[in-house]
């Protein structure tokens, strides 16, 4: 059985490329929204975290041979516990990657964490639109004053409950699903009279490139903040990568 770690488009993309070869799969998603998501496109669904603690029960319960980690390329937590896991217990581990390539612009800033991004922000006035997903909006908030924020969020009830304790008001928040294009970044974060953008090096997938176009075209920094560095031990960044070598190992 494989092991699929969601959480992102990719990893459906994945299920159903398994689906067509009939490849025994447990497609593993953290939230509501993402478990149902998983359900239109996997058998078999485990819903909820995923626990270091778990690791050894769930890889016997399911005998699982492969793992495939298609999770956010922020999820460092789970991606680092589950590749020593996966050593310890001698299973295979690929590791699905979104290409990072950044479009060049003089309004892109690289942050290596959510430090320098504060720091760099409270050296400055003015609306911040921070598009970084809402784990971390209370942190912002706490740190910058959430008055100084309009966030864009998933719309889902643990979402708006999230940003409802950390103080945010229905008038700073956009909760909306993607794609987004450049010219609707750019009506989004122009109607907040926003002074930087915030965002997260996700990739092509996460629509990193046109919130930079936009910031662009707005004239506004955009500031980036560079994916954690994990030694992977395999790495593929597409599904004929990934078929390639699944058909000489696995499949």
């Amino acid at each position: 059985m494989i092991l699929l770690l969601g959480g992102t488009s990719e990893s459906l993309e994945i299920a159903d490329y398994l689906n067509s070869y009939d490849l025994p799969f447990i497609l593993s998603v953290t939230t509501d929204y993402g478990a149902d998501l998983a359900h239109q496109h996997a058998k078999y669904v485990s819903e909820g975290p995923l626990l270091p603690d778990q690791f050894h029960d769930f890889f016997k319960k399911y005998q699982i041979d492969l793992i495939i980690d298609a999770t956010h390329p922020f999820a460092r937590m789970i991606s680092t516990h589950i590749i020593q896991a996966a050593q310890e217990q001698m299973i295979r581990y690929i590791r699905f990657e979104r290409p990072d390539s950044l479009p060049k612009s003089p309004y892109l800033e690289l942050m290596p964490d959510l430090d320098h991004v504060v720091d760099y922000l409270k050296k400055r006035t003015g609306i911040v639109y921070l598009s970084t997903g809402s784990k971390t909006a209370p942190e912002y908030a706490a740190r910058l004053g959430v008055e100084r924020l309009h966030v864009r969020v998933l719309p889902t009830t643990r979402v708006m409950t999230l940003l409802t304790k950390a103080g945010f008001e229905a008038n700073q928040i956009d909760a909306i699903q993607g794609p987004f294009s450049t010219a609707l970044n750019v009506e989004l974060i122009k109607r907040t009279n926003a002074v930087a953008v915030v965002t997260k090096e996700s990739g092509r997938a996460g629509g990193v490139q046109e919130k930079i176009a936009a910031s662009q075209q707005l004239k506004i920094p955009c500031l980036v903040i560079k994916r954690p560095a994990i030694a992977y031990p395999e790495v593929v960044s597409t599904i004929k990568e990934l078929d390639h070598q699944l058909e000489i190992n696995w499949r």
